[in-house]
């Protein structure tokens, strides 16, 4: 049996799979299946959170349900807190926490569609693309299409 990937999405990547349709509602459906290792902190839940509170309140619910129901990894702040300096000299102040805790938690990728950070394409052994690679990389897009 191969290993399952283990993945770090940003807030921007999770709201999209909450609250639309598309590849990323795929990349969720794929962690729901169980074919993905998902990792994340606390820094992601709690902007994810406050996102769909004021733009999409009635996801906010969606969300907590899917965080109590879905099998996940947080990283702990305590993990990477010490790193975000070392990473905020890759990527803006802002995205650094991020970068921090996606490496800290040891994934294999790191999901995002900030440009910015995908200009590194990869740090220590994370790699940081967009869902859709993700998905054909790891061949999840045909399997979900056959639901």
């Amino acid at each position: 049996m191969t290993r399952k990937p283990r993945v770090f999405l940003d807030t921007n990547t999770l709201v999209s799979g909450i609250v639309f349709a598309g590849n990323e509602r795929k990349l969720l459906d794929a962690i729901i299946d169980g074919k993905i290792e998902w990792v994340l902190s606390t820094n992601v839940i709690d902007e994810a959170n406050a996102v769909l509170e004021k733009k999409f309140p009635k996801h906010a619910v969606l969300f907590t349900l899917f965080l109590n129901l879905v099998r996940h990894e947080k990283t702990p702040k305590s993990k990477y807190k010490n790193s975000v300096k070392q990473y905020s000299k890759l990527v803006n102040k802002k995205d650094a926490p991020i970068l921090a805790a996606a490496i800290e938690g040891n994934v294999d990728y790191l999901i995002t569609g900030d440009k910015k950070l995908r200009d590194l394409k990869q740090v220590k052994n994370t790699k940081i693309i967009r869902t859709r690679k993700l998905l054909k990389l790891e061949k999840l897009a045909e399997e979900s299409a056959n639901k």
